[in-house]
């Protein structure tokens, strides 16, 4: 009895270590209104909230980023780290654009948004680009993502 509470007790632990060692998309950690990636990119994550205000008007709430590709001026090249815009963005006519820091440990890159709800507002695209100390490893050199392409999309 005790050598088969053993084998349950190592299986256990393998795999909760396999769980802490294969890495998991974004998606999964958390939920947020519209989830996607990069195009062309699936290693990628783009999401965020789509909220009213209490005048009914829509707004971009907690957009959030992970594993966007960049290249920095003295030639290292990375993914970003989840970084999560600050504030909100205001939604006219399906459209939102908003030039923000997101603050991080090594400063405060510029995030700039641009983004569209199609009719249904199950489905959003749009362009991302990221700019200034993104590279852990080198935090003195500015790095660039370039103008990414990104598609989100709802569950329901």
């Amino acid at each position: 009895m005790r050598t088969k509470s053993r084998r349950v007790g190592c299986w256990a632990l393998a795999a909760l270590l396999a769980a802490a060692i294969v890495p998991l998309p974004a998606s999964a950690l958390f939920r947020l209104d519209f989830n996607g990636h990069v195009k062309q990119d699936p290693d990628s994550y783009v999401g965020f909230n789509l909220k009213r205000t209490p005048t009914g008007k829509r707004k971009v709430t907690f957009f959030t980023t992970r594993g966007i590709q960049f290249a920095c001026a003295g030639g290292s090249t990375g993914r970003t780290e989840f970084l999560t815009l600050d504030g909100s963005f205001r939604v006219e006519h399906r459209r939102f654009e908003a030039d923000v820091h997101t603050f991080t440990p090594l400063g405060d890159p510029v995030a700039h948004v641009h983004g569209k709800l199609h009719r249904d507002h199950r489905v959003a695209d749009g362009t991302i680009r990221l700019a200034g100390k993104l590279d852990p490893s080198q935090p003195d050199v500015r790095c660039n993502t370039g103008t990414q392409e990104w598609r989100a999309t709802t569950d329901g």
